[in-house]
């Protein structure tokens, strides 16, 4: 008698038999969505690459996971039959049913459009010479898939029984607030904008903003990331981008290099013109230097020194550190196999009153006069 009324009461407007029987369809719902599953990931991928085209892949990889949740889900809808539930069960069970079809259909949905994103539009933008609709790929994926994520979630709130139209009203206020409070954010985004319409640098580019150069890594909604010539990322808000200067070191043919040289003032004037002569052949010597656009000039008198200019452009820009490098040791080999002298600072004091029997310094010498040079 215990166990016939236990049976027989209702339980919120249904009877454990019932529930059971729920329950049982549920688990067989999620045993179909398994074995759904093992099929496609046995046979029907394999039949699928086996065709010609590509959208029964596309849709074989968006019910590729949700496949299983979708056994469950429809467990759930044809359990929900069984039962007669009563408040506030009826409100749960519906919400439990509605909540999981809405959320499997937005999965199912983010995939599909990824799998054609990634089968159609990325092969076809790797067939184009521009990079931009390559910066353009991921941002256009990312705005998808928040698209169908908000649509989802309206959805949802609608299947709860919220008003919709107040919600998005009080979410576009919302909306008006935050955009005040992230002025920096949306003024990233538009520069992020602007970087992608007026094309300054591109991914893959070297170049030069606020004196950090590096190689442009990728190109985001609020941020450039660049990775310099240490191996070190450096990210740069957009609106930072454009609003200062930017230098796209890959647009440039070459790379000057501006360096100065001194003689000691012991240098005769044949001495200097040799100098100059033999400071071009020993720069144009030198592999991946421009030997067109080199050039030295006795450029002034300076404290110490008589300074030589020299100018000359590197032409494999992502190997001007070791060229330049090369640069420098071959000029000091073949100035000191020349016998010209490179100055150094030098300091000359005279001393008042004083004769040849000045103490000298020790680290210097006395002239007749009682100057003394001191190096």
């Amino acid at each position: 008698m215990v166990v016939d009324s236990l049976l027989t009461e209702t339980y919120l407007g249904s009877t454990i038999p019932q529930y059971v029987l729920f329950f049982l369809v549920v688990t067989v719902g999620a045993v179909l969505g398994r074995s759904l599953s093992f099929v496609y990931r046995q046979r029907l991928r394999r039949t699928a690459e086996a065709t010609e085209t590509e959208i029964d892949d596309i849709l074989l990889y968006a019910l590729g996971r949700p496949v299983v949740l979708l056994g469950v889900v429809f467990g759930a809808i044809a359990g929900r039959r069984i039962l007669s539930p009563t408040e506030p069960l009826r409100t749960i069970l519906n919400a439990s049913v509605e909540i999981p079809v809405v959320a499997t259909l937005a999965w199912i949905a983010v995939r599909l459009t990824d799998g054609f994103i990634e089968t159609y539009l990325v092969k076809y933008v790797e067939r184009t010479a521009t990079k931009l609709d390559d910066q353009l790929v991921p941002i256009v994926s990312r705005i998808t898939n928040i698209a169908i994520v908000s649509i989802a979630g309206i959805v949802v709130l609608d299947s709860l029984g919220y008003n919709v139209t107040a919600v998005i009203a009080s979410l576009g206020v919302v909306g008006v607030a935050i955009a005040f409070a992230s002025r920096k954010t949306m003024a990233d985004v538009f520069g992020g904008a602007h970087i992608l319409s007026a094309k300054p640098f591109l991914v893959d580019d070297v170049v030069e903003i606020q004196g950090t150069t590096g190689t442009v890594e990728e190109i985001g909604i609020r941020t450039t990331r660049i990775r310099d010539f240490d191996g070190q990322v450096v990210t740069v808000p957009n609106s930072t981008v454009a609003n200062v200067e930017v230098r796209n070191v890959s647009l440039e043919p070459t790379r000057r290099v501006k360096t100065v040289l001194g003689l000691s003032y012991d240098t005769t004037p044949t001495e200097m013109d040799a100098a100059i002569e033999l400071l071009v052949d020993t720069v144009n010597g030198v592999d991946g230097v421009d030997d067109d656009r080199t050039g030295a000039w006795f450029w002034e008198y300076g404290d110490s020194a008589m300074r030589i200019r020299l100018e000359y452009h590197i032409e494999a820009i992502d190997r001007r550190k070791d060229v330049r490098g090369r640069v420098n040791r071959e000029i000091l080999r073949a100035f000191d196999d020349a016998g010209f002298e490179l100055a150094f600072p030098t300091r000359t004091v005279r001393l008042e009153g004083g004769g040849t029997d000045a103490d000298p310094d020790p680290d210097g010498t006395v002239d007749p006069d009682g100057s003394v040079e001191r190096a």
